[in-house]
C-alpha cells in the first residue's frame, strides 16, 4: 500500500496488518520532522503513557490513536493541580537540574557515552509526569465545553475556552518575566537605547548594562532552555542565543503597551466579561451546575501550561549531555560536528563513543543531508486505513477535536474556515513563520501565521494583532495564549501556512473563526 501526497512524501507498508491501521501525524506538536534523539524520546512516551505505536517516515512521526490512561488514585484523591504542584513538577525540576549540572567536558569520551542510554530513560520517566495529569485536567474541561456547546450552540466552546483563560500559569510567567525585564530596561536609559537600537552586543559595556544582563541571566537559567517546539532538539534555546527574547525585550521598551503583562489585564477582564455572558444566557436553574463545573475547570491552563513548559524544558535540557558528547566524537574524529550528534540513537551514541569511527563520521553527514531534505517536504495527514471520526472512543473524540484540531480543510475561494478560538476582527499583513529562527521577520501589528506555536513563541503574540494556525483546537497552547493575550485567532485551518502568501493582507475574524485572504 503506497500513499502519497504532493509529489514529495510516499509510504510503503510491508506489513498488510500495519496497513490496516490509521497512523495520524501530529502537526500540532511536530509541524518539523524529528532527529532520531527526539523520536526515541517520543516513541518511550507513547508506548509508555499513551497505549500508542509509533512510526518514523521521512522523519516525520505517526502514531496509532493516543489514548491518555485514566486519573491515577493520587489525582483522584486530591485534584490534579494539587497532584501537579507537589508532586510531579518537582520530579520533573529535579531531572532538568541533574541533566544539566555535570561537568559532562570533564568525563572520558567512552564514559559519557555510557551514561547517554540511562541519561534516556530518565528523561522519558520525567516526560511520564507531564502526561500522568492528562485525563485529570482534560475530562471536567471536555465536559464542560460539552454543556456549553449543548447549551448555547456553536458559541459555547469559544465561550468555555475564554472562561478558562487569566490564570497564572508557567507561560504566563515566562511572558511576565520579559515584561519584568522591558520595564528594567526602560529605567536604564542606556540600556534602553542599546536594545533599540538593535547594539545587542553592547550591552556589556553600557551603563546600567551588566546589571540588566545578571537579571536577564536569571530568566535564562529559568525559562531558556526551552527547545523552541516539542520536537526540535537540533535547534538552540535561548540560554544558548538569547537574540531572540532580547529582540522581544527591545519591542516591549519601544512600545509598552503590548507587553504580556498589559495582555493578561486584558485576557482577565474578558473572562469576566465573558462569565456574565453566558450566565445571562443560562436558565437560572442551569446556573448552580455551571459555577460547579466552573469552579473544577480552573486548573486547566495552568497544568496545560505547566506541562507545556516542562516538555520543552526536559528535551532542551538533553541537549546540554548530548553537544558534549558531540563535541568528544569531533575531537575523535567521529563527527564532523557536534551537531550532528542529534541524529543518532542512544545505543547508536553509546556505541560510537566506545569506537569511534570515519564509518561513523559519514553517517551522520548522511543524516543531516536526509534530514535537510525532510524539512522541504509536505507529511500526509494520515497513513493506512482513513480514519472514521465516528468511531472514535468517546473518550478520545473530545481530545481529537478540541485539542488537536483534526478536521478536513473548509476553504471557499479566498476564504479558510478553522476553528474559533479567540474573539475580535483584525485586517493586516500576514507573516508566515514557520520556525522561530524566523521570528525576528513578525514586525508588531502583523498577523502571526503558522502551522503550531509552543511556550517559547509565546511572547510574539505581545506584538502580534492576531494568530492563525493550521493545526489545534480551542483548547491547544495556540488558542489558549491567543485569549490570553486577547487577540483574534482562529485554529485548525489546516492549509494556512500553504495557502496565505507571506506579507498578504489577510481578515481574522476570531469569533467566527474565518480567515479571508485579500483586503
Amino acid at each position: 500500500m503506497v500513499s502519497t501526497y504532493a509529489d514529495d512524501f510516499s509510504v510503503t507498508w510491508q506489513d498488510a496488518a500495519d496497513a490496516q491501521l490509521t497512523w495520524g501525524f501530529d502537526p500540532m506538536h511536530f509541524p518539523h520532522p524529528m532527529c532520531s534523539a527526539v523520536a526515541e524520546i517520543w516513541s518511550g512516551v507513547y508506548a509508555h503513557y499513551m497505549s500508542a505505536r509509533t512510526t518514523n517516515v521521512n522523519g516525520y512521526g505517526y502514531a496509532t490513536q493516543p489514548t491518555p490512561a485514566p486519573p491515577p488514585p493520587e489525582i483522584i484523591d486530591r485534584g490534579v493541580f494539587d497532584v501537579w504542584t507537589k508532586d510531579y513538577l518537582p520530579e520533573i525540576r529535579t531531572f532538568c537540574d541533574n541533566v544539566r549540572s555535570p561537568d559532562y567536558d570533564a568525563m572520558s569520551l567512552a564514559d559519557l557515552g555510557a551514561r547517554i542510554p540511562a541519561i534516556f530513560g530518565d528523561a522519558i520517566h520525567a516526560y511520564g509526569f507531564t502526561m500522568k495529569p492528562i485525563s485529570g485536567f482534560m475530562g471536567p474541561t471536555f465536559g464542560f465545553v460539552g454543556f456549553l456547546e449543548e447549551e448555547l450552540g456553536a458559541d459555547g466552546p469559544r465561550l468555555a475556552a475564554t472562561l478558562l483563560q487569566g490564570f497564572e500559569n508557567g507561560t504566563a510567567a515566562a511572558g511576565a518575566g520579559l515584561s519584568d525585564l522591558a520595564a528594567e530596561a526602560a529605567s536604564r536609559p542606556a540600556v534602553a537605547d542599546a536594545l533599540k537600537n538593535g547594539n545587542i552586543d553592547a550591552l556589556e559595556s553600557v551603563e546600567g548594562g551588566p546589571e540588566f544582563l545578571a537579571r536577564f541571566n536569571v530568566y535564562l537559567d529559568r525559562f531558556g532552555w526551552r527547545v523552541d517546539s516539542w520536537g526540535t532538539m537540533e535547534r538552540e534555546t535561548w540560554a544558548e542565543n538569547p537574540r531572540l527574547p532580547l529582540t522581544l525585550i527591545c519591542h516591549y521598551v519601544s512600545d509598552p503597551s503590548r507587553s504580556p503583562d498589559v495582555a493578561m489585564k486584558r485576557s482577565v477582564a474578558q473572562r469576566e466579561e465573558a462569565i456574565g455572558i453566558v450566565e445571562s444566557k443560562l436558565s437560572p436553574e442551569k446556573l448552580p451546575a455551571f459555577r460547579e463545573m466552573l469552579s473544577g475547570v480552573q486548573a486547566h491552563v495552568p497544568v496545560s501550561e505547566g506541562r507545556a513548559l516542562w516538555q520543552l524544558l526536559i528535551v532542551g535540557s538533553l541537549r546540554v549531555p548530548l553537544l558534549a558528547l558531540g563535541r568528544k566524537l569531533v575531537e575523535a574524529g567521529a563527527l564532523s560536528q557536534p551537531e550532528h550528534v542529534f541524529y543518532f540513537t542512544s545505543s547508536e551514541l553509546k556505541a560510537a563513543a566506545s569506537n569511534p569511527s570515519a564509518a561513523v563520521r559519514e553517517t551522520g553527514i548522511a543524516r543531516d543531508a536526509e534530514f535537510a531534505r525532510w524539512q522541504s517536504m509536505t507529511p500526509v495527514p494520515f497513513i493506512g486505513a482513513p480514519p472514521d471520526p465516528s468511531k472514535l472512543p468517546p473518550e478520545v473524540a473530545p481530545l481529537v477535536r478540541l485539542f488537536f484540531g483534526v478536521a478536513e480543510p473548509e476553504v471557499s475561494g479566498q476564504e479558510i474556515k478553522g476553528q474559533a478560538a479567540s474573539k475580535g476582527i483584525v485586517t493586516a499583513t500576514a507573516r508566515v513563520i514557520h520556525d522561530l529562527s524566523e521570528a525576528e521577520r513578525l514586525q508588531p501589528g502583523e498577523i502571526l501565521v503558522c502551522a503550531t506555536t509552543a511556550p517559547p513563541w509565546t511572547p510574539l503574540f505581545a506584538i502580534a494583532a492576531a494568530v492563525v494556525t493550521d493545526s489545534g483546537g480551542v483548547l491547544s497552547h495556540s488558542a489558549i495564549c491567543a485569549r490570553e493575550y486577547a487577540i483574534p485567532c482562529v485554529v485548525a485551518t489546516q492549509v494556512a501556512t500553504h495557502m496565505i502568501p507571506d506579507g498578504a493582507t489577510i481578515t481574522v475574524d476570531g469569533a467566527a473563526g474565518t480567515v479571508r485572504i485579500g483586503s
